[in-house]
């Protein structure tokens, strides 16, 4: 069993017209025996939202890492619940919090074990890559408005996070940025999009090394048609399990 991965985060127009950088943060961790990859999503309205992405992508990531035998065991959600309170914490000492606004959203994978955790929108879906017509999706949650969501840095973050385990029978992963969400899947209800999610997926897993496969991603995202499509920062992390005989 091997995992293939690649990721990239692509800045706006919006940002690109105003000069502002990538607000959208991903971080994939590999090793003892499983993966963990997760994508946060900055707010725009939040003056250090690119900070509070990175950091809770990073953290988290590392902190499921150490857990990856025992994602089905109630130790792997305290390690993600903590890793996002200590991130709240050591953001609260260069600011106000609602200055690091971020969605949250990822998967801890071992060779039988899938743990899919969620807050705020942005999309993870996972697929039976023998049969696409299998699937199972953590949708985007938005407030009492579409363009509002949730993030780790409110007051009731635990009652927002969404936490699961998946059939293993899904082995290849796709976590997204909504601005990617836009153009990457299908909604009502939502879907993979075999126009998109299909080839790349194929494009990917014929890529021999991980930094040819986040170069693809990113000239994915970077498209003149991605563009037209949305203005809005976007970011693709994509997983697979192989079987090695």
């Amino acid at each position: 069993m091997a995992f293939q991965f690649g990721g990239a985060s692509a800045t706006g127009r919006s940002h690109l017209d105003r000069g502002k950088a990538c607000e959208d943060a991903y971080h994939i961790v590999e090793g003892n025996g499983g993966i963990v990859a997760c994508v946060c999503d900055g707010a725009g309205s939040a003056a250090q939202s690119a900070e509070g992405a990175a950091s809770l992508a990073l953290n988290v990531s590392m902190a499921l890492g150490g857990e990856i035998g025992q994602l089905h065991q109630a130790s792997a959600v305290l390690a993600l619940q903590d890793a996002i309170e200590d991130t709240r914490r050591e953001l609260q000492r260069k600011g106000p919090l609602f200055d690091f606004h971020s969605t949250l959203c990822g998967i801890a994978m071992s060779k039988d074990q899938c743990l899919v955790f969620h807050l705020g929108d942005g999309v993870v879906m996972g697929v039976n890559p023998d049969d696409w017509s299998d699937f199972v999706v953590s949708e985007p949650e938005n407030g009492e408005f579409a363009e509002t969501t949730y993030f780790f840095t409110l007051p009731e973050w635990r009652e927002s996070l969404r936490v699961f385990c998946a059939p293993r029978k899904y082995r290849t992963w796709f976590l997204m940025s909504d601005g990617t969400a836009s153009f990457a899947v299908k909604s009502l209800p939502w879907r993979p999009t075999p126009n998109f999610l299909v080839p790349v997926h194929n494009y990917l897993s014929r890529l021999q090394d991980t930094e040819a496969r986040n170069k693809a991603i990113l000239n994915t995202l970077q498209s003149v048609q991605a563009d037209r499509i949305t203005a809005d920062d976007k970011t693709l992390v994509w997983v697979n399990e192989q079987y090695q005989n």
